[in-house]
């Protein structure tokens, strides 16, 4: 019941901030995107930081990324109702929640911050600006088969979903023990220039490869990818 009524009021606080995206995603999670409009103090300001956190957002100098760093934030304070959104990461770099409360990502792109929360499933969360200079890397973390996949004239952006939705399923794993390339694969798949949409991907680790659906939605020049998995995942 208190998960309920969190996403309640969660559902409730999101249309009243500055986010260009906001969804439900089952089970009783949110994700959110946020556009960096304010400045840094202000939303620092709106924020209840603990000493870590605060911390580590000194040692930030660049004022784009602290907005980022803030953004994220933002978002998940929306999503948890609440201006207290204390961070902790693992040795790896994933984010948890000091409280304890179900599971987050974050990702930031350009002027945009994206969060993802669950309380029940893992969750990860990537968000891409689409831009030309990806088909020049391509080849480090795509087969073969999946550069083909991507081929028509809508590479550019299915190249950056592509290195989205890897990048999603690399956040859920939490390890950096996986191979991007190649345990992370994109199975069958056809763009259609389509809004949004989902695609099967595939985690190859210690035991037998596991699908893993991810969705996706184009956003005037940026790809945002998302997916959750099971706590046993």
């Amino acid at each position: 019941m208190k998960f309920v009524i969190l996403a309640h009021l969660a559902a409730l606080h999101l249309h009243s901030m500055p986010l260009v995206l906001n969804k439900n995603i089952a089970p009783d999670g949110y994700l959110g995107v946020w556009h960096a409009t304010e400045k840094a103090d202000d939303l620092i300001s709106r924020l209840t930081l603990d000493p870590d956190d605060l911390r580590l957002l000194a040692t930030i100098r660049n004022p784009n990324r602290k907005l980022q760093w803030l953004g994220c934030r933002m978002v998940l304070s929306g999503l948890l109702q609440t201006p207290e959104v204390g961070i902790r990461y693992t040795e790896y770099g994933k984010p948890l929640l000091v409280s304890g409360n179900g599971h987050i990502s974050f990702s930031h792109s350009g002027h945009l911050a994206a969060a993802i929360w669950s309380p029940v499933s893992r969750a990860g969360i990537d968000l891409e600006q689409v831009r030309e200079k990806i088909n020049r890397v391509a080849d480090r973390f795509l087969t073969p088969r999946e550069l083909t996949l991507a081929s028509g004239p809508d590479r550019i952006e299915v190249l950056t979903l592509f290195w989205a939705v890897k990048e999603t399923l690399y956040k859920i794993n939490g390890k950096p023990d996986l191979d991007i390339q190649q345990d992370l694969s994109i199975e069958s798949f056809d763009y259609l220039c389509a809004t949004q949409g989902e695609l099967s991907a595939r985690i190859r680790g210690s035991g037998e490869p596991v699908s893993v659906p991810v969705s996706y939605e184009r956003m005037n020049g940026f790809i945002l990818a998302w997916a959750t998995v099971p706590e046993n995942f």
